[in-house]
């Protein structure tokens, strides 16, 4: 229970997604960034002793357009290196929502167990996505 409690009240770290350059063409990849954590370790002292949690996330990212992607169990980077990615067919603007679920095992003096999923979300509104056509001039 003292853990439970705990878990309830630790501020969670919150995905701050981000696709660069703020926009994206449609056929070629969009680049999420979740600039998030992964995995975090706190510790908090009780009258019991200290009780240390380990928390794990995972990504699913909405990407507005009626398709979702996940669970990533990695951080989204740029271009060239990230692997969360989406390729938008047509031509709008787009709410982008990345929720990370976070799950938890809790240790206090010789006792340990699993504490229920808490998820924090991210946003990215109104993200555009044009299409660019290439014009051969004289």
């Amino acid at each position: 229970m003292v853990a439970a409690r705990y878990w309830e009240q630790i501020p969670l770290p919150r995905p701050q997604p981000t696709i660069a350059p703020g926009r994206a063409i449609t056929g070629k990849l969009a680049y999420l960034e979740t600039r998030g954590e992964i995995t975090h370790t706190y510790t908090n002292s009780t009258v019991f002793g200290p009780v240390q949690i380990v928390a794990t996330g995972s990504y699913t990212v909405n990407w507005g357009d009626g398709t979702t992607t996940g669970p990533h169990r990695f951080e989204g980077k740029p271009w060239p290196y990230g692997q969360i990615t989406h390729d938008y067919l047509n031509v709008g603007t787009y709410n982008v929502v990345v929720t990370e679920k976070w799950t938890a095992t809790w240790s206090l003096d010789g006792e340990n167990g699993v504490l229920r999923t808490l998820q924090t979300t991210g946003r990215i509104d109104n993200f555009p996505v044009e299409q660019i056509q290439a014009v051969i001039g004289r």
